[in-house]
């Protein structure tokens, strides 16, 4: 199972099973972990709801109590080909 993580401001900043943009680190074993991704993504505070694992960390790094879950929908690229 994927792992993941994200910063936000604080309880409640996000929008649960709605699509959204989030920046969010692999954590998951091997070669590309703590790579960051800007996904879009449906999040759930409910940990099955979605596939893969998402851990919540407020502005200090503070590890939310208990993870949530992650449905990446797809990678958004936020840097324009032409400019990379």
């Amino acid at each position: 199972m994927a792992q993941f993580d994200t910063f936000i401001e604080g309880p409640g900043a996000l929008k649960e099973n709605e699509e959204i943009l989030l920046t969010v680190r692999d954590l998951t074993p091997g070669t590309h972990k703590y790579n960051v991704r800007y996904v879009r993504c449906l999040v759930s505070s409910d940990p099955k709801a979605y596939p893969q694992e998402l851990a919540i960390r407020y502005g200090r790094g503070q590890l939310a109590a208990q993870p949530y879950s992650i449905k990446i929908v797809e990678d958004v690229q936020r840097i324009p080909a032409k400019y990379l």
